[in-house]
Formats: structure tokens, sequence, C-alpha cells
């Protein structure tokens, strides 16, 4: 009796094929994930950095305020450390006097309303003052991060 050979010949090379594909996707889909993270982690990171100095001008024009003899509203800041810009003023408009007494309407009013952007009198005095801080790259202004503030200064 003859010996009878198989006829599926190439059934493992076909397999072994499916299953590189397999892997392949897979490892096209790790590599994109991964990929995406990390853009996620730069933006992150660029936006605390923006955050971060726009509230260094904040502070820097806040120091300003106890300076003797000189009003609020004739403040101005435009400081250069190390590679940022604080400066007072908006977008592309730097070193300007931006601090405003902020008069805004009580929050008591009848009907549905929020306290966004509105003062109220309150028994401690003093006057609130409304100001902007910008902060930018001191060598390409490119990025940019404005931040206003409210603020309730003297007695």
């Amino acid at each position: 009796m003859p010996i009878r050979k198989a006829k599926d010949h190439g059934s493992a090379l076909i397999v072994a094929i499916i299953l590189v594909a397999v892997m392949a996707v897979v490892a096209l889909a790790l590599i994109t994930r991964a990929s995406n993270e990390m853009e996620a982690v730069s933006a992150k990171r660029h936006y605390d950095v923006a955050v971060s100095c726009a509230d260094g001008a904040r502070q820097m024009l806040m120091s300003s305020f106890r300076t003797f003899g000189v009003q609020p509203v004739a403040l101005s800041l435009d400081k250069i450390v190390n590679d940022k810009r604080y400066s007072s003023g908006h977008y592309d408009t730097f070193a300007m006097q931006s601090v405003v007494a902020a008069t805004g309407t009580s929050a008591g009013n009848a009907g549905v309303s929020d306290i966004v952007n509105r003062t109220r009198a309150t028994q401690i005095g003093g006057q609130m003052y409304r100001f902007t801080v910008v902060c930018s790259d001191s060598a390409s202004n490119t990025r940019q991060s404005e931040v206003e503030f409210l603020v309730r200064f003297g007695l």
C-alpha cells in the first residue's frame, strides 16, 4: 500500500501570516496610544507653565500695590525673568496700565443670576481693583497667557 500524502501544504504559513498581521495591528494601536498620551502630557505641561507664569505676573503686580505714594491705577508691569516676560496689559499689548477701579452691581438682584464679574459692597472697606496681566516667552512672544483678577485693596 502506498503512503498517502496530506494535501494541507501551506496552511501553517497562512496561520502564521494572520498571527503576524494581528500582532502588527495591536502594536500599531499601542504606539498610537502612547503617542497620544505623550502629546497630552506635553500640552498639560505647557498649560501648567503658562498658568504659573501668569500667576507670577499677578504676584509681581500685587507686590507693587504696597509702593508708598503710588495709586494702584498708575501701576504697570514689564519685567523679563529668565525666558519669560511678565507684563500688565493684554495679548500683544504690553506694559500698559491695566489696573482700573472696579465698579459693579450688587449680587442681590432679583431673578436668576450668578456672581461672576460682579462686586459687592461689604463692611470691610477698601476699593476693588480689576487688573489684567499677560505672560509670554520673552524671545518669541508666541505663547501668551492672560489672566484678569479682582482685588480688594485698602481698608
